[in-house]
C-alpha cells in the first residue's frame, strides 16, 4: 500500500474554436452516426443547430470568449484543491481514504469534441433532451459525467474500501442497495475496459461544517476571485460528478486505450472487431498480471498466518507435565492424531464418514484412558480433550450439512453439561477454577454460534427443539459462573493463565462478547440483573483496559494470533470500550483484508462499535453537523452489511446483528428496507 497520495488535475491544454465554427464539427459527428430514425419531422441541419445551442451553454460554463475563468474549470480546480487541502491537514476522512489504499486522484471536465459526441449519443436515445439546452449540463440533466473524478489504488481488494470512504466526500443515492458496492457498480465493456463507476453524484463533504452545498444559485453571481470554498459552497452542487475507481493496472490499460483507440472504437463509426478483440486481449493479460501480483502479495503476507491448530490450554499441559511425564506424552500424541485426521480431511484423502468414525474412535480411546487414571485432575483434563474432538466436529460446517452439524452440536453440548456437573461436584481438582472457565466458555461458544447465545428475545425466534438444546437458562448459568470465577480468580491462577498468552486474551475477549450480548435484552428480575451487571462491571474493571491492548499488540508482534477474523473481532472490542480509535482499528482491518476474507458479520460489528464510539459516546466531541454525517455514514454501512449477512451467513448470525443494530441505533431493520423508494 502506498504511503503517499498524488493529487493532481488531469487538465491538458486545449483550444476552443469560435462557437460558429463548431457547426462543422457537429455536422461531421452527426454524419458518423445513424440518426435518421430519430429525426421525425426535423432535418439534420435543425438537429445540428439544436446541438450548437447546447454548446453555447457549454462555452459559457467554460468561460470561452470571456475575460474570466469559467465556472466549470473553476469548480474542478477547487475540488482537487480541496482534496489536497484535506491531505495536507491530515483530516480524519482523508486519512481513512489514504489507508484504504488510494494512490492518486485525477479530475477532468469534458472537452468540446467529447461533449458534442455525448450529446448526439444521448439524443439518439431521447431527442427531447435537445429542447432544454439550459439544463443538460446541470444536476439531474442528461449529461451525468460532465465532471469526472478517478481514484486509483494498487490492488483490487482496496477498491471497496475506497468506495466506502468516498461517501464522506460525495452524495449519491442507492448507497445501501445490496447489489452495489457502496453505490458503485461494475462496468465491463466489449473493448476490455473494467472499473467501478458511480453516476449522478454531487460533491458534498458532509463531515465539514463549512459546507452547506447550494443547488439553486445564479451563475451570474460567480466571480473568479472567489475562494475555493466559496466556489464549492455555491456551485459544486449544480453539477453531476461521475466517480471511477481503478486499480493501477486498470488505470494503465484505460489510459492507453483512451489515448489510442477510445474515440475510434468506442464512439466512432470506425469500429473494428479485430482491433477491439486485441484491446480486450490486452486487458485480460493485464488483469492476469494484476491477479498474479495480488496473489504474490497475499501469499507473502499469509505465510505468517497459516492454519494454527488448537493444541489445548497451556496451563493444562503444564499441569500434566508436572504431575506425570508419561500422561503428558499421551496428551501430545492425541493432539497429533487429531491434527493428522484434519489434514487428511482437508486434503480429501479420507471421506467425511471415515473422518467422523475415526474421530469418534479417538475420542472414545481418550475417554477410556481417562477412566484408568487415578489422579482426578489428570483424568479430567483428558476428558476435556475427548470432549474437544466432539467440539471440533460441531465446528466443521464447511464439510458437513446442517443436519449433521446440528447432531454434532447436540452431542457436544450434552457431553459438556455432563462434565460440568462432574467438575462442580469434585473439589479435589487442581486449578478447578481455570478448568471450569475453559469448559463453560467452550459451551457458550457453541450456544452463541448455533443459537442466540445470551440474547434473550422471548418466544417465536427459536423453535422448541432449538430452545431445549440451546437453553438460554443454561447459557446464563454458565456465563454467570464464568464472571464469578474471573472476578475472584486468585493471583496464582491468574499468573498461570497469563503464561498462556493467547488463551488468556481469548478468555477475556469472549467473556466480554457474552456480556455485551446479555446487556441487549436482559430479561431477569431487577435483583438478578443488578447482580449480573455488578459482575460485568467488576470483570471489565479488572481485565478490559490498556494492559489488554498491550498484551494484544505483543501477541500480534510475535505472530501468536493466526486467525484474521479473531483479530478483527478483538479490534472491535477495543473500539467498543474506547481503548483505541475506530480509524486506528480500521487501518489494521484493511491491512488484514489483503490476505483473508473478512466476514460481513465481523465487519458489521466493527461498524457498530465505531458508531458507539463516535455517535453514542462522542469521544471525538464532534459538532452536531459532523455528528449527523457520522451517524448517517455508519448506519448506512450497517444496513448494507445486514443485507449481506442475511444472504451469506447463518440465520442466527443475522438475527444477532439485527438485534444489536436495532438496540443501539434505535432503528427497526426490515428486509424490505427500500420498499418505500423502489
Amino acid at each position: 500500500m502506498s504511503s503517499y497520495i498524488q493529487i493532481f488535475n488531469l487538465t491538458p491544454l486545449v483550444s476552443f474554436k469560435p462557437i460558429d465554427e463548431l457547426i462543422y464539427d457537429i455536422r461531421y459527428y452527426i454524419q458518423e452516426q445513424n440518426i435518421s430514425s430519430i429525426l421525425n419531422n426535423m432535418n439534420k441541419d435543425e438537429f445540428a443547430y439544436k446541438v450548437l445551442d447546447i454548446m453555447k451553454v457549454y462555452y459559457k460554463l467554460v468561460g470561452v470568449n470571456s475575460h474570466k475563468l469559467g465556472i466549470l474549470p473553476r469548480v474542478t480546480q477547487a475540488m482537487i484543491n480541496y482534496f489536497q487541502e484535506q491531505y495536507n491537514l491530515s483530516s480524519i476522512e482523508m486519512d481513512i481514504l489514504s489507508i484504504s489504499g488510494l494512490h492518486s486522484i485525477k479530475i477532468r471536465y469534458k472537452y468540446t469534441d467529447s461533449v458534442i459526441k455525448k450529446i448526439i449519443k444521448l439524443a439518439k436515445r431521447d431527442i427531447s433532451i435537445l429542447d432544454d439546452a439550459d439544463k443538460i449540463f446541470f444536476k439531474g440533466g442528461a449529461l451525468h459525467d460532465l465532471i469526472g473524478m478517478q481514484f486509483v489504488c494498487s490492488s483490487p481488494y482496496e477498491r471497496e474500501w475506497i468506495a466506502r470512504a468516498l461517501y464522506s466526500f460525495f452524495y449519491y443515492d442507492n448507497r445501501t442497495d445490496d447489489h452495489l458496492v457502496y453505490g458503485f457498480y461494475t462496468v465491463k465493456r466489449e473493448s476490455g475496459y473494467k472499473g467501478l463507476h458511480c453516476d449522478h453524484t454531487s460533491f458534498d463533504p458532509r463531515f465539514d461544517d463549512r459546507f452547506d452545498i447550494q443547488t439553486e444559485v445564479s451563475l451570474d453571481s460567480y466571480h473568479p476571485d472567489m475562494s475555493d470554498i466559496e466556489v464549492l459552497q455555491n456551485y459544486a452542487g449544480l453539477f453531476n460528478v461521475e466517480l471511477q475507481i481503478h486499480t493501477a493496472f486498470e488505470n494503465l490499460w484505460s489510459s492507453m486505450e483512451h489515448r489510442y483507440s477510445y474515440n475510434i472504437q468506442a464512439k466512432g463509426v470506425g469500429r473494428d472487431e479485430k482491433i477491439r478483440a486485441q484491446w480486450n486481449l490486452l486487458s485480460t493479460s493485464l488483469q492476469s498480471l494484476e491477479m498474479q501480483f495480488e496473489k504474490l502479495q497475499i501469499e507473502t503476507e499469509e505465510a505468517q498466518y497459516k492454519r494454527d491448530y488448537i493444541n489445548g490450554y497451556e496451563f493444562a499441559k503444564r499441569l500434566l507435565y508436572k504431575l506425570d511425564k508419561n500422561v503428558y506424552d499421551e496428551y501430545i500424541k492425541n493432539i497429533s492424531l487429531s491434527q493428522k485426521l484434519e489434514e487428511l480431511l482437508s486434503s480429501h484423502e479420507i471421506s467425511r464418514q471415515e473422518y467422523v468414525q475415526k474421530s469418534y474412535f479417538l475420542a472414545d480411546d481418550i475417554s477410556k484412558f481417562a477412566k484408568e487414571i487415578d489422579n482426578s485432575t489428570v483424568s479430567f483434563v483428558f476428558k476435556l480433550q475427548s470432549a474437544y474432538i466432539y467440539y471440533s466436529l460441531a465446528n466443521h460446517k464447511d464439510y458437513f450439512n446442517t443436519i449433521d452439524i446440528s447432531s454434532f452440536v447436540k452431542n457436544t453440548l450434552k457431553i459438556y453439561r455432563t462434565l460440568h456437573q462432574e467438575l462442580v461436584e469434585d473439589d479435589s481438582l487442581q486449578y478447578k477454577n481455570l478448568l471450569q472457565t475453559a469448559l463453560n466458555l467452550r459451551y457458550l461458544q457453541l450456544a452463541q454460534k448455533y443459537g442466540l447465545g445470551l440474547i434473550h428475545t422471548g418466544n417465536g425466534v427459536m423453535n422448541k427443539e432449538e430452545s431445549e438444546v440451546l437453553s438460554y437458562q443454561i447459557n446464563l448459568e454458565f456465563f454467570v459462573e464464568v464472571l464469578e470465577l474471573l472476578t475472584t480468580l486468585d493471583e496464582d491462577s491468574l499468573d498461570e493463565l497469563k503464561q498462556d498468552d493467547t488463551a488468556f486474551i481469548k478468555i477475556v475477549h469472549r467473556s466480554d462478547i457474552f456480556a455485551r450480548e446479555w446487556e441487549i435484552f436482559a430479561n431477569e428480575t431487577p435483583k438478578e440483573q443488578e447482580y449480573i451487571s455488578s459482575l460485568i462491571t467488576k470483570f471489565r474493571a479488572r481485565y478490559i483496559n490498556t494492559d489488554l491492548l498491550e498484551h494484544f499488540n505483543h501477541l500480534l508482534e510475535h505472530n501468536k494470533i493466526k486467525n484474521v477474523g479473531y483479530i478483527v473481532q478483538f479490534y472491535t472490542t477495543l473500539v467498543w470500550h474506547g481503548i483505541i480509535k475506530p480509524k486506528d482499528a480500521l487501518k489494521a482491518i484493511i491491512r488484514y483484508s489483503a490476505f483473508s476474507k473478512i466476514t460481513q458479520s465481523d465487519m458489521f460489528f466493527y461498524e457498530l462499535s465505531a458508531y458507539k464510539y463516535l455517535v453514542i459516546d462522542n469521544h471525538q466531541q464532534s459538532s452536531p453537523y459532523t455528528l449527523k454525517h457520522i451517524k448517517d455514514f455508519h448506519i448506512k454501512n450497517m444496513i448494507r452489511q445486514l443485507f449481506k449477512i442475511y444472504k451469506e451467513e447463518s440465520r442466527y448470525e443475522y438475527l444477532k446483528a439485527k438485534y444489536r443494530f436495532e438496540h443501539l441505533c434505535n432503528i427497526e431493520f426490515k428486509l424490505d428496507h427500500f420498499s418505500d423508494i423502489l
